[in-house]
């Protein structure tokens, strides 16, 4: 077949590829590790294609009046865990699970948010920007959240993040006016290649995110099981939340992004963070989340297409 035809057939079925790519890391756990490092490019080859596809004028308005997605980045790090953190602490689940819920609360919005916003007809602009101002704005908000609610320490390198966060960007955007330059009047017709790359980009990401589960699951498949079913929980429940409490403000595509964002959140970001001597399970909770990660997108698309077609 085609490579072409193939990339084009992968974009136009992007939420129903995502849950396969887990089952591509399960399989290939002996390269899991070996691929750790291939994260960092890969985010920045996600975000460049996201950006690719972006509608550039929808960004350029969001740029010029920051002010309502900053005020959305803050509700997002700073009220959102408020409001579950009860909820979490009331339902008597394991202690470790509830604090690692409450961790992943407080985490920025991951920066694949923009690229599986796209595939679902969310905003994917206002996505984007709630990525990169959540991810800048966490120094500043989880360590006191963290110290407060869960007795928490963490020490965050304010500049590191900052600069790291900068470089991904940067390279990002430099990407893709590069290949929006090459496609020039092409970038319409080609757009389901670049959906089907980002695809392909999902599903090789998933290697290294799913090191060490199989292990921990034959290891412990119950705890296992009930931090994937956690997670899920966790992520509706901050989506939730978040698309509600917008949905009065904003428009109704608008809010469902707000709380997709609210959802996706950059939990791998807490293993640079945690101190060392930190309850393990949080590390498993790190790896369960991927779990809905790649399979959430796929359940919600339905809902979305009927909210969004009314």
């Amino acid at each position: 077949m085609n490579p072409l035809v193939l990339l084009q057939r992968m974009g136009r079925h992007a939420t129903t590829l995502l849950p396969f790519s887990l089952l591509l890391g399960l399989l290939l756990q002996d390269l899991a590790a070996a691929a750790r490092p291939l994260l960092l490019p890969l985010v920045v080859i996600l975000l460049m294609l996201a950006l690719t596809r972006m509608d550039w004028d929808r960004l350029r308005a969001l740029m010029r009046r920051p002010g309502p997605a900053l005020l959305l980045a803050i509700l997002n790090l700073v009220a959102v865990p408020l409001v579950v953190w009860p909820i979490w602490q009331g339902l008597g689940l394991w202690p470790s699970l509830v604090t690692a819920l409450c961790l992943s609360a407080m985490a920025p919005g991951i920066i694949s948010a923009a690229t599986t916003a796209s595939f679902l007809r969310l905003d994917s602009s206002l996505a984007l920007l709630l990525s990169i101002f959540t991810n800048f704005l966490v120094p500043f908000t989880l360590p006191p959240l963290a110290l407060w609610l869960l007795g928490f320490d963490l020490k965050i390198g304010l500049i590191d993040l900052s600069l790291r966060l900068a470089m991904i960007v940067t390279l990002a955007v430099a990407g893709a006016f590069v290949i929006r330059r090459w496609l020039g009047t092409r970038l319409v017709e080609t757009g389901t290649t670049l959906d089907g790359i980002s695809v392909l980009v999902l599903m090789v990401s998933a290697i290294p995110l799913m090191d060490g589960v199989v292990a921990r699951a034959t290891a412990e498949p119950v705890k296992l099981a009930g931090f994937i079913a956690g997670s899920f929980g966790g992520m509706l429940l901050c989506n939730l939340v978040m698309a509600v409490a917008t949905l009065p403000f904003l428009d109704r595509r608008s809010a469902l992004t707000v709380g997709y964002c609210s959802g996706g959140r950059h939990n791998a970001l807490l293993m640079a963070v945690l101190p060392a001597t930190a309850d393990p399970d949080i590390f498993l909770f790190i790896a369960a989340v991927q779990f809905p990660i790649y399979i959430i997108p796929t359940l919600l698309q339905p809902l979305y297409r009927r909210l969004l077609a009314r």
